[in-house]
């Protein structure tokens, strides 16, 4: 359950026109990693990794040939106790904890106990929720598995149980649903678009509260775990894990994070060592098998491991999210798996079963997620060395078959509605026809990647087996583009670009114009000291008109700077979010003032660059008031109600 950055709101605008985000690639570049041949040759090139970026440290395990290769640890457990991570060492693993649910899930469902196909307001009418398709397209229990049912992810106030609450981290899930109602007010069609929802996956651990009549927890512990021999691995926090759990690390030198409790317990809150999610591993390449026991049927380990829910899937891409397993293409070879991310820990677990082969990557260091990223690179070139990586043939599309997808996709399934507009800015990607091919690009990237046909709407990357990417129009005839990566099946839909620009442009020249407010109140503050110093002046008329703009855009700064520190508590009431809500709304109030006095005030007395000025900073600021309101950021309350 990966963390909201919330100071990315408005950073992001402070670099908006500037801000360039990456080809949107599925084949990470590795440049200067090396290919290890030997195991001794993989666990020096991790503890590489470990130092170069300087992490505390990683717990890792490899199998091969459905047997444990190695599990071992690389650099510090805690840093204050000297204790090295070993393949006991337990950690958090953050979204991994979403397998276990599914897995509980289809374990009931083979059982007869739950229809994972069920409607969502059929079998717990009690969950507050809104869909508006809610005739034509329900949300089924199956969409919330799949990241399909239109949820938005939680809110800034869902994220961390306050301290002192009365129920501690048994606090009743149905309640967070009825408390925090926002992310199941469903957004668009349920089945038709992934957008990752951590909510989705607490209603489904509720779901198994419901039926089976005990904790979530308590289910999985029994069913799930015990079976797979996981003895300390556990969603709580107990006496047997404590003592062998990970201290968490931000920063660099790092600094502790405190460890805290959650709402949504069944999308993020598993600890497990490296050895213990290697037996997971090893039950996902025995197709379901734990020991002598099939504890769930190889066709629902399959079905586990594809999407079929979305629109992708139902034009043919093979690949994507399935149930908290989703594929990724790495390396030329397609893996199964999740990653997790929460305070101080993120963590990977990747499979191949038709080479038999996997691994676990841990961190107890959230200061760099590509070091997991070259970390899960290196073990996939050194398990996957002495195999085959075909790749799916390329087939002849005439150059009017793919014109017909060139265009500008906008980004339509945000994860986080807060920050929607952050992907609508900058988070499109460019489709053209170069040198009789198809090539994919950023908004602003300078590389241009190609895109190989496969079939009549599905295409590959160069170094990708099979296709990742498919076109196809949707109920309205617009034409939209999925590619399935690591985040998911980004959705985009085919739009003219003109209004894309046309803000970026106007937000761009506001930020131009909002920089020169600073430099221009100390020179004219200097002015104004010495002028007074040497009596040249006596009193100087309609300072509101100077001072104003200025502190509108002072405002904005501490809002900037609020955020900075107000995720140390996300979702907490206190002084960083109390500023953030008064300064949104001071920012607005004195944007309107300062543009209201500048267009009154009489011009014989005021000088005219002055007034030029402060004209100038006060439009800035009501474009930005604008495009903040139409983002809900004004008067932005971080706290629960």
């Amino acid at each position: 359950m990966r963390r909201i950055f919330l100071p990315i709101i408005v950073s992001c605008f402070l670099a908006c026109g500037l801000a360039i985000s990456a080809a949107p690639q599925t084949e990470p570049e590795k440049e200067g990693l090396p290919h290890p041949k030997t195991l001794e040759e993989l666990q020096q090139a991790m503890r590489d990794v470990v130092e170069k970026n300087h992490l505390t440290g990683a717990g890792v395990a490899l199998v091969s040939n459905g047997q444990l290769l190695w599990c071992g640890g690389i650099g510090k457990a805690d840093l204050a106790s000297n204790r090295d991570v070993t393949c006991d060492t337990e950690f958090r693993v953050g979204s991994i904890s979403k397998t276990f649910v599914a897995l509980a899930l289809l374990k009931l469902a083979e059982e007869g106990k739950i229809n994972l196909y069920a409607r969502l307001q059929d079998v717990a009418p009690e969950i507050p929720m809104k869909n508006p398709w809610g005739s034509t397209n329900p949300v089924r229990i199956v969409n919330l598995l799949e990241h399909s049912a239109g949820f938005d992810d939680m809110e800034p106030a869902e994220v961390y149980l306050p301290p002192k609450l009365k129920y501690g981290p048994d606090y009743p899930l149905l309640k967070v649903f009825q408390e925090f109602q926002e992310p199941q007010v469903v957004r668009w069609p349920p089945s038709t678009r992934f957008a990752y929802s951590n909510p989705g996956y607490g209603i489904a651990g509720y779901l198994i509260e419901k039926v089976t009549g005990q904790r979530f927890d308590a289910y999985i512990r029994q069913n799930i775990l015990a079976p797979l021999e996981i003895a300390v691995g556990d969603f709580r926090l107990t006496d047997v894990n404590r003592p062998l759990l990970a201290q968490g690390y931000n920063g660099n030198p790092p600094h502790e994070v405190f460890y805290k409790h959650i709402y949504l317990r069944p999308a993020g809150d598993m600890k497990a060592s490296p050895g213990e999610l290697a037996k997971l591993v090893q039950f996902f390449l025995r197709r379901g098998r734990a020991g002598d026991v099939q504890l769930v049927k190889s066709d629902s380990i399959a079905r586990m491991e594809y999407p079929e829910t979305i629109s992708s899937a139902k034009h043919g891409l093979r690949l994507g999210y399935g149930l908290a397993n989703y594929t990724e293409s790495d390396g030329g070879i397609i893996t199964h798996g999740h990653d997790g991310g929460i305070d101080g820990f993120i963590s990977s677990y990747r499979y191949m079963p038709e080479q038999n082969w996997g691994y676990v990557v841990l961190l107890n260091s959230t200061l760099s997620g590509k070091a997991l990223g070259d970390m899960n690179h290196l073990a996939i070139e050194f398990l996957s060395k002495d195999f085959p990586k075909p790749q799916q043939p390329v087939i002849s599309l005439a150059m009017q078959e793919l014109k017909k997808f060139s265009g500008y996709y906008a980004p339509r399934a945000p994860r986080n509605q807060l920050l929607a507009f952050m992907e609508e800015l900058t988070g499109g990607t460019w489709i053209r026809v170069a040198g009789g091919k198809l090539e994919c690009s950023a908004l602003f990237g300078k590389g241009h990647e190609p895109l190989l046909p496969v079939g009549k709407n599905l295409f590959r990357g160069e170094k990708e087996p099979e296709a990742t990417a498919v076109f196809f129009r949707d109920a309205s005839g617009r034409m939209i583009y999925i590619r399935s990566s690591e985040n998911g099946e980004p959705y985009g839909e085919r739009v003219f670009p003109i209004w894309l620009f046309t803000r970026l442009l106007l937000l761009a020249a506001s930020t131009v114009v909002l920089a020169t407010a600073l430099p221009y109140a100390l020179f004219w503050g200097l002015w104004l000291l010495l002028a007074r110093s040497f009596k040249r002046i006596r009193r100087l008329k309609h300072v509101r008109v100077r001072a104003v703009p200025f502190f509108a855009v002072l405002s904005l700064l501490l809002v900037v700077f609020a955020f900075s520190k107000a995720t140390n508590d996300i979702g907490t009431f206190n002084f960083w979010s109390f500023l953030i809500f008064v300064g949104t709304i001071a920012f607005a109030v004195l944007s309107l003032a300062g543009l209201a006095l500048a267009v009154s005030v009489p011009r014989a007395e005021i000088h005219k660059w002055a007034r030029i000025h402060s004209l100038l900073v006060s439009t800035a600021c009501c474009i930005v008031t604008i495009f903040f309101s139409a983002w809900h950021l004004i008067g932005l309350r971080l706290w629960a109600p």
